[in-house]
């Protein structure tokens, strides 16, 4: 394989509250989120992977080791592929947020800037260089092979987003469920295949939303 296989897949269904906004705040997984990403792992037998990776936070981590434990390698952890930091808004509704900060519920709703910032949280600018370092140095470490990435909404939409050279409006375009695979070849001569958005690897699929059942024979290519 002279190109690298990333496989990006968003940590699954967490105890907080249904659209709540949690960035750096370190959430429980429910007993479906572990589920779904113990079937996501399950599905994933039998392939050779050379690194698995995930956010330092623990609803990235339950699937990182999973599949680490799977294929017989160390989990590698890093807050560098933290989702985004939503400052004072961490733990919040959206409907909260358009109570207390009204003016940027207006630019979440319809940005119209390619950069805002979360109130003493980070930028949407600063969050994006920050997934683009960490996949540099990821690539740099692994030109080739197949390498796994367990950790966000934000940080997949931001690899999607850094991949097709997209701006920070067009980052939110993606969705990106729980537990749901991205799946992406790029090559070192800065060539690029999407091979699968906001897919599942589980037999059912997770969500009514997404195109379900994805054991695609990509996985099993070289």
């Amino acid at each position: 394989m002279d190109f690298l296989r990333l496989f990006c897949i968003r940590h699954g269904q967490t105890l907080a509250t249904p659209n709540i906004f949690n960035g750096w705040t370190d959430v429980d997984l429910s007993e479906e989120g572990k589920r779904q990403l113990e079937e996501s792992v399950a599905a994933l037998k039998g392939l050779v992977f050379d690194a698995v990776y995930s956010s330092d936070l623990k609803r990235a981590v339950y699937g990182g080791r999973l599949l680490a434990q799977q294929a017989g390698l160390e989990l590698e952890k890093t807050e560098k592929f933290r989702e985004l930091n939503f400052g004072d808004c961490e733990g919040l509704t959206f409907g909260k947020i358009k109570e207390l900060f009204p003016t940027l519920a207006e630019e979440l709703a319809a940005p119209k800037g390619t950069d805002f910032q979360f109130p003493n949280g980070e930028t949407t600018g600063n969050f994006r260089r920050r997934i683009s370092e960490a996949l540099k140095e990821l690539m740099a470490r692994h030109p080739s092979g197949r390498v796994a990435l367990f950790s966000h909404s934000g940080v997949g939409r931001a690899i999607l987003a850094e991949t097709l050279g997209l701006t920070e409006h067009q980052m939110w375009s993606f969705e990106q469920d729980h537990a749901s695979l991205n799946l992406l070849d790029i090559y070192p001569n800065g060539g690029l295949r999407i091979r699968v958005v906001n897919g599942f690897l589980g037999p059912l699929g997770y969500h009514q939303s997404g195109p379900g059942y994805q054991r695609l024979t990509v996985l099993d290519e070289s």
